[in-house]
């Protein structure tokens, strides 16, 4: 990995480039791996015999507390606890399923990110859903993020591009953390916090078109920022400054919906939304999301504006009783005309359904 920039708070969690299968080689086996398919079956299959030995897969798809509950007891009832690692293969649900394993069975924990569509690789928070709600349990540091460069890139592009979304993030995060300090509610303004938040917008609109090709130096980019945020995140004690009303309203909208949308796309959608709503250059993100060929138009997430106006319009009463950071709607009131102009600003992204 490159150098970490100057804006780096707290302790980044050890990254390294390299293969994924030198990496799987070079671990004590017996291994449990938490695996999204595809794309292990194909890599499974490419890997050398000495690599294939003593490997326990557990396929990553649910993310409900209960399920994974259950598979911890599992493993454990079969003397899996002896694993020497637990490895996360795959985009978010395979790490957090690897997180919340290796938390259990207090097993180390390496993590093999092949999608850059989410940060779960490079934030100890455990990422569940309990009752269809998101939910954050437990902390656990990887003793390495393996990045793979050539696997990450073999995946189509669409997963890669959904990674702007937890960085364009800090762009509405901001905004919500500065308006609820102001009003004095959550953690204290810091501004080491938001200067890192505005860098890494600034860096990630520089980096844009490199995001947009899916170049090597673009899955850098995303998985440099992500460990920053991760760092950042996990030093201050919370996400004020890249998670706000944008993740809220997402996290509504699969309660009420039931749908598991790409979360890079979907967080990427509710920016430049949230920053309409907001007042706040949603023309910036836009912009960004356009460049870096993100899909974010609500025709291409299958989202309906009757879905999205009752989740905004409904946006106050869920982060209250989800007991949620305060953002614009609880201290700002959300009528229909902002909320009718929001959604149309969000049909003006770019449609991008070609890769």
């Amino acid at each position: 990995m490159s150098p970490l920039k100057s804006t780096t708070i707290g302790q980044p969690f050890r990254c390294v480039e390299e293969r994924a299968d030198d990496a799987l080689v070079a671990l004590d086996a017996p291994l449990v791996i938490c695996a999204n398919d595809p794309p292990w079956t194909p890599f499974w299959q490419s890997m050398s015999t000495r690599a294939r030995a003593a490997v326990t897969v557990v396929d990553a798809w649910n993310m409900d507390l209960a399920h994974l509950a259950q598979r911890a007891v599992a493993l454990a009832e079969r003397d899996i606890v002896g694993a020497s690692t637990v490895v996360g293969f795959g985009g978010g649900t395979a790490l957090d399923t690897a997180k919340f394993i290796a938390w259990k069975l207090n097993r180390p924990l390496v993590q093999v990110p092949t999608i850059t569509s989410v940060d779960a690789g490079f934030t100890d928070a455990i990422g569940i859903r309990d009752n269809g709600r998101v939910r954050y349990i437990g902390n656990i540091v990887p003793d390495k993020v393996v990045i793979d460069i050539d696997l990450i890139r073999s995946a189509p592009k669409r997963l890669n591009r959904a990674g702007i979304g937890d960085i364009l993030s800090c762009h509405t995060g901001l905004f919500d953390w500065k308006l609820a300090t102001d009003t004095g509610h959550g953690p204290a303004w810091d501004p080491a916090l938001a200067t890192l938040g505005a860098t890494l917008l600034e860096e990630l609109e520089a980096a844009a078109d490199d995001v947009a090709a899916v170049t090597a130096d673009g899955v850098r980019f995303l998985a440099d920022a992500y460990r920053r945020i991760g760092a950042a995140c996990a030093h201050a004690g919370h996400s004020r400054f890249e998670e706000g009303s944008e993740h809220f309203w997402a996290y509504a909208y699969e309660h009420a919906t039931g749908a598991h949308p790409i979360h890079g796309e979907i967080i990427a959608f509710a920016v430049c939304a949230l920053a309409h709503l907001q007042g706040n250059d949603a023309e910036r993100a836009r912009r960004i999301v356009a460049t870096s060929r993100t899909r974010a138009h609500p025709q291409d997430l299958d989202i309906s504006e009757e879905h999205f106006r009752s989740c905004l319009l409904g946006l106050t009463a869920y982060t209250r009783a989800e007991e949620l950071d305060m953002t614009i709607a609880d201290l700002r009131p959300i009528t229909e005309a902002q909320t009718e102009a929001a959604w149309k600003f969000a049909c003006t992204l770019p449609r991008h359904r070609d890769d």
